[in-house]
C-alpha cells in the first residue's frame, strides 16, 4: 500500500473525527452489503460473524442495505 503524496480533504477529515465516534484501537469494523437486509445478514454469516443479528450499526441507502460489526481484533 502508497502513501498518498498529498493531504486529501477526506484524509483531514478523518483526524477530526470526535472521539465518541471513533472506532477503539482494539476493533476493527467489518462492513456487509447486500440487497435485502437478508442479503446482508447471510453475507455477514458467511463470513463467520458469530451472532448476525449483534450489529452495531445499519443503513439503507438506494435500495442497498448495509450493516457494520465492531470486532476485536
Amino acid at each position: 500500500m502508497t502513501t498518498a503524496p498529498v493531504k486529501l480533504l477526506i484524509d483531514e477529515q478523518i483526524e477530526e473525527l470526535p472521539e465518541f465516534m471513533a472506532v477503539p484501537s482494539d476493533r476493527v469494523l467489518m462492513v456487509f452489503k447486500g440487497a435485502t437486509w437478508e442479503d446482508a445478514l447471510h453475507s455477514a454469516e458467511l463470513a463467520s460473524i458469530e451472532n448476525v443479528h449483534a450489529w452495531s450499526r445499519r443503513a439503507c441507502l438506494c435500495g442497498e442495505w448495509t450493516i457494520t460489526y465492531e470486532v476485536k481484533v
